[in-house]
């Protein structure tokens, strides 16, 4: 019997319909292939100045805070630079009224101001506690050419730290801030010394910014903090941040308002007499950059970790800094010759690390930012101005920065953000698991990206964008991810990396790029293609590694396979074959069996055979 006509094709549709779903699965799976279209694909769209996790505060109500902070410490300055001529035989520290909280100065003098000292020009605000911590419920300011210095004192146990709680309510909080002067806060390797904002009333620190929190600042002169936890201090601004190093590198003109300073009882602390001050303008000091040494240094919970502006000579070490809500360790402007090394700043809401423009010659070594809300680290070397502008200010831009042997991991935006500057440096550091590795945006000239270890970025390890001119992106080890290199409109040379498994493609180039070189890379994955450059213009591409280039199985390549002439054929061949077992099976299991000798068959087998005669007879 023959096979029925319609089995046969039906064999033969059931075959290509397999053929076509197995292309269709393979292509289908992200892990080994993407679209084949690049453009707009691989970009990731800039969220500008939004933050990873939104400040949880109050906008207006805590910027007007700042503002009255701002007046306050104007004030203090003022009266500070008149009462050296205006009150005679003023000597020792003195009290102002400054609001709902009181402040105690500390002006300039041969040996630092210390906790003792404390103890008895303020025997009603700085109280210690049944637990040894000491209460701070009043501001301090430091004078230039005064040293507050807080550490254990004498007389207290072997290793034990010095433990301050700033006064911090829905009422009012306290600060501690150093004019000019120098603020030292010391523990040891046993026993830190703790800082931290206090809710007398909640028994805990204070952690609702809405109405302000209490914090430290230094400005102008020299902070030294060693083996000190901060904790839970500042809010909105920078300066108001919780630790803040903020220097001036102008003499400031201050018109004070009018404000009346208050005589009090406190013992050794001779006071202002009552004396109105009128309006009056006073070339206040120049108190110049700060500079500053950090090590062994905890921070958490703060409005910003540490804040850093105007300053130089800045050595951090050994620094942990966690859960701020904003920036990590933030280097705002005017920041020159500074060295992190041996740094982590993880979990904040925004960025790790921010360096922010007008900042030079700072290095990063050694250092770790993970699970950041944006960005691991973001280096901005733009100019300050584009043209003429109301406060005369250059319009040149900066740069000569560097980071060396440093790990961003798990961030949800970008490992490393370069916009605009010159001569950034990011040399021997390991990118993992961020959304892209490393990003060179705003036309940023000659950046180094050198022996870095890239694995598993969402996106792109490196991306280069938008004028950006002479990026080297040069002996990097790039594994996983969509894509290795992007380069869209700017100009990179992009010579003996090496990439595995990349899913999508190794290097993919878009738009005008007639200086960008392709040379000498070891390109190995499984995607659509290698080197995607049909949207480039100019591009040189040659001498690259693609034999471990494998390109991704797709619905398009599968059809284009099976429907070659000689493939069509052999699949026809096989179909046949198929339908033609089934259609001999179909037949043998309907045929009956028979013998192969008919002719010699046993005479028994057609009669009863031998039978007695008897029988016979009896049956006719």
């Amino acid at each position: 019997m023959r096979a029925p006509k319609p089995l046969l094709l039906g064999v033969i549709a059931a075959v290509m319909v397999l053929v076509v779903a197995g292309g269709w699965f393979f292509s289908a799976n992200p892990l080994q292939n993407r679209e084949l279209d690049a453009v707009g694909r691989n970009e990731i769209a800039s969220n500008g100045t939004v933050q990873g996790v939104l400040y949880p505060g109050n906008p207006v109500r805590e910027a007007r805070i700042v503002e009255a902070e701002d007046k306050r410490l104007v004030y203090v300055r003022t009266v500070a630079a008149a009462a050296r001529w205006r009150v005679e035989g003023l000597s020792g520290a003195y009290r102002l009224n400054t609001g709902a909280v009181n402040t105690l100065v500390l002006p300039a003098r041969d040996v630092p101001w210390t906790v003792a000292d404390l103890l008895i020009l303020a025997p009603q605000s700085f109280v210690q506690q049944p637990d040894g911590a000491f209460l701070l419920s009043e501001n301090i300011a430091v004078l230039a050419g005064a040293t507050l210095s807080l550490e254990a004192r004498e007389g207290a146990e072997a290793g034990e730290g010095i433990r301050i709680r700033l006064k911090s309510d829905d009422e009012a909080f306290v600060s501690i801030v150093a004019l000019g002067g120098s603020l030292s806060v010391a523990g040891s390797e046993s026993s830190k010394a703790e800082i931290t904002s206090w809710d007398p009333a909640a028994g805990e620190p204070d952690t609702d910014t809405r109405d302000g929190r209490a914090y430290v600042r230094a400005i102008g002169g020299n902070a030294t903090f060693s083996h000190a936890d901060f904790s839970d201090l500042g809010f909105w601004s920078g300066n108001t941040g919780g630790l803040a190093l903020t220097g001036t590198d102008t003499v400031s003109m201050f018109t004070p308002s009018p404000g009346t300073a208050e005589p009090g009882p406190q013992p050794g602390a001779p006071l202002l007499p009552d004396t109105e001050v009128t309006t009056l303008s006073v070339v206040a000091d120049d108190y110049s950059l700060v500079t500053a040494g950090i090590d062994d240094v905890t921070v958490s919970g703060n409005a910003y970790g540490i804040f850093i502006t105007n300053a130089e000579d800045v050595l951090i070490a050994d620094t942990t800094i966690t859960d701020s809500l904003v920036d990590g360790l933030a280097l705002h402007r005017g920041v020159s010759d500074a060295v992190i090394r041996r740094t982590t700043s993880s979990s904040n809401h925004v960025d790790g690390f921010s360096l922010d423009r007008s900042s030079t010659g700072v290095v990063y070594s050694d250092v770790t930012a993970k699970d950041n809300g944006r960005n691991g680290m973001s280096l901005d070397g733009q100019a300050l101005a584009d043209g003429p502008n109301a406060t005369g200010t250059g319009t040149r831009e900066f740069g000569g920065n560097t980071v060396r042997g440093s790990t961003m991991v798990d961030n949800e935006r970008y490992g490393i953000e370069v916009s605009g500057g010159q001569r950034m440096r990011i040399i021997d550091n390991t990118v993992e698991r961020n959304q892209v590795g490393v990003v060179v945006n705003e036309g940023a000239t000659h950046v180094t990206i050198e022996d870095n270890t890239f694995e598993g970025q969402v996106a792109q390890s490196v991306a280069v964008r938008d004028g950006s001119v002479d990026t080297e992106i040069t002996d990097n080890r790039i594994i996983g991810g969509d894509t290795g290199v992007y380069v869209r409109n700017a100009d990179a040379q992009v010579t003996g990396n090496r990439m595995m498994s990349i899913s999508n493609h190794g290097i993919t180039l878009v738009g005008d790029m007639r200086d960008t070189y392709v040379t000498a890379n070891s390109v190995a994955g499984y995607g659509s293609k290698a080197i995607w450059d049909k949207d480039s213009v100019s591009a040189t591409v040659e001498k690259n590694e693609l034999l471990d280039w494998h390109p991704a199985v797709t619905v398009t390549s599968v059809v284009n396979s099976v429907f070659q002439p000689l493939t069509f054929v052999w699949l026809l061949l096989a179909a046949l074959l198929v339908a033609s077992a089934v259609t001999r099976t179909r037949r043998l299991r309907v045929r009956t069996i028979g013998s192969p000798y008919p002719e010699r068959v046993p005479l028994t087998s057609l009669s009863k055979g031998i039978v007695r005669f008897d029988g016979t007879r009896e049956t006719s």
